[in-house]
């Protein structure tokens, strides 16, 4: 993991710009894990690595923040809605750290599992691999396979599993429920990110938790003027702070949050009493 971690932070940033170096680490990175994944497809393991980038953790410490928020949940039958769930590595980290809690969920994961537009610029191999196994449907079979593996493995005797392949927007029409916890990672363009959001506010329940990932910039250190001029880009590289963040993400916690605390590159607020409370606003 501390590998993994200076190479996101320092060596990712130097490569990006190289054209041709970047676009030949990637291809060793993404193909490395090729037969990782097919032990797992034969033998029905669950497979999350760096082929189809399914691994989206690699580096960032995430998860465990994640998971923090998760244990804060007293209830004993929650519900928990996703938004961008990819091959299921949010999804399946969540779960097994129910399964022993004695805590019965609905877990819903929504997502178009589908090509669509990141950016206007980004045409690097990154991207190229991740649209292609959008479109193939790839990445949607390796999440059913994943979820397959976590009921026959008995990690799902305590809820249910709601695959639901849609809009989040779709979703949010017919929906009628409220949630305990609800987590965004789809699409970072602001347009999007701001829309999940909002309907996100109107579908929580009280003392409920959301979480949003690729927040990477807090909204107070940069000006909206500039945050609009970039919000249509899934990601920016910053020379000032010297790293990639999400100006979409950013711009969209501003317009319905004003500012919160990142950590690791997340935010989560608490709905308590009509007002959203920071749950990062404590850590340095």
């Amino acid at each position: 993991m501390f590998l993994k971690t200076l190479l996101r932070k320092y060596f990712l940033p130097i490569i990006t710009n190289k054209g041709f170096i970047f676009d030949f680490c990637v291809i060793i990175y993404y193909n490395l894990g090729f037969f990782f994944y097919l032990y797992s497809k034969i033998f029905s393991k669950i497979y999350i690595g760096s082929y189809l980038f399914s691994d989206q953790e690699a580096g960032r410490e995430r998860q465990k923040e994640i998971l923090k928020i998760v244990s804060k949940i007293k209830n004993k039958n929650i519900d928990i809605l996703e938004i961008g769930v990819f091959c299921g590595q949010t999804t399946i980290n969540i779960i097994k750290s129910l399964k022993d809690k004695r805590i019965s969920y609905n877990y819903y994961c929504v997502d178009i599992w589908k090509e669509y537009e990141v950016s206007k610029i980004l045409h690097d191999k990154r991207y190229q691999y991740f649209l292609r196994d959008l479109k193939s449907g790839n990445a949607f079979n390796l999440f059913k396979h994943n979820i397959r593996v976590l009921k026959k493995n008995k990690f799902t005797v305590n809820g249910n599993i709601l695959i639901r392949k849609m809009l989040s927007s779709t979703f949010f029409k017919k929906n009628n429920k409220k949630f305990d916890l609800i987590i965004l990672d789809a699409s970072h363009l602001f347009k999007h990110i701001s829309q999940d959001i909002y309907y996100s506010k109107k579908n929580i329940k009280n003392m409920g938790y959301i979480i949003g990932d690729d927040y990477e910039m807090e909204s107070s250190k940069i000006k909206e003027k500039d945050l609009i001029k970039l919000k249509n880009f899934d990601v920016w590289f910053s020379k000032k702070y010297n790293f990639f963040f999400h100006p979409g993400v950013t711009l969209s916690v501003k317009k319905h949050f004003k500012n919160l605390k990142s950590n690791k590159g997340l935010f989560c607020v608490q709905y308590s009493g009509r007002k959203f409370i920071d749950q990062f606003k404590s850590i340095n």
